[in-house]
């Protein structure tokens, strides 16, 4: 369950992404171990990695290759993503 949208990304040199998220929240998060790994190695092509985009919960370079918004949350306020899971809600009173 997604408690916060990610609004804007934008890509940076040294593969690092900005993230600006619907409650404020925002920062920069280096993703070198990521594409040094797997199929994110892939995103070693610099033109392939500017092409990073947001459906809101999901960090993406395709449909195939995309991150959890909540995990770049968590990495931004440097907590356990586990930890957003118990966010508590509040409601105004009627």
């Amino acid at each position: 369950m997604h408690y916060m949208k990610a609004i804007d990304v934008k890509a940076l040199s040294g593969y690092k992404i900005k993230v600006v998220f619907d409650d404020g929240v925002s920062g920069i998060v280096d993703l070198n171990s990521l594409v040094q790994k797997g199929i994110f190695q892939v995103l070693k092509d610099e033109h392939t990695f500017q092409n990073v985009y947001t459906d809101g919960t999901a960090i993406s370079w395709s449909e195939e290759l995309e991150i959890d918004a909540d995990n770049i949350y968590a990495e931004i306020l440097k907590t356990d993503p586990s930890l957003l899971l118990h966010k508590p809600s509040y409601h105004a009173a009627d």
